[in-house]
């Protein structure tokens, strides 16, 4: 009887926690439009942009190349090891989609909500960045 109590109560809390980070997910990003985002390494991820709250959702893309395989074989050559993609893959995504946008912001953390989906909370400043400095000068070939 102790060990059936063992193993649910940890099986009831994250079916708990998901419905509780489902629930949060649309509160806040429902009716937001979702976009692929590609970043400058090829990895492609899900983004939903709430610039009202200075927040975003990211999770893998379609392709979801983020989390198969990014850090597969780390474990010492184990066939098939997968070990989860660490939150700072996120912040970066998040940071190149902002960027991308044209705002000048930076996250300031990284929050599981379901997982594979977290929250990014990011701070714009100043307007937007200067794209041709971004690109380059205009008519230089």
């Amino acid at each position: 009887m102790k060990l059936s109590m063992r193993l649910t109560a940890p099986l009831l809390m994250v079916a708990l926690s998901s419905c509780a980070g489902i629930d949060y997910a649309k509160s806040n990003y429902g009716g937001l439009p979702q976009q692929q985002f590609n970043t400058s390494s090829g990895q492609s991820f899900q983004i939903i942009d709430n610039p009202a709250r200075g927040r975003l959702m990211i999770s893998p893309g379609s392709g979801g190349s983020t989390t198969e395989g990014f850090v597969r074989g780390l474990g010492m050559g184990v066939a098939n090891s997968l070990v989860a993609t660490p939150p700072v893959v996120y912040r970066d995504a998040a940071e190149q989609y902002l960027r991308s946008t044209g705002r000048n912001c930076t996250a300031q953390d990284v929050t599981a909500i379901l997982d594979p989906r977290y929250e990014v909370r990011y701070r714009c400043f100043g307007g937007r960045t200067n794209q041709d400095r971004m690109l380059g000068p205009v008519g230089s070939n």
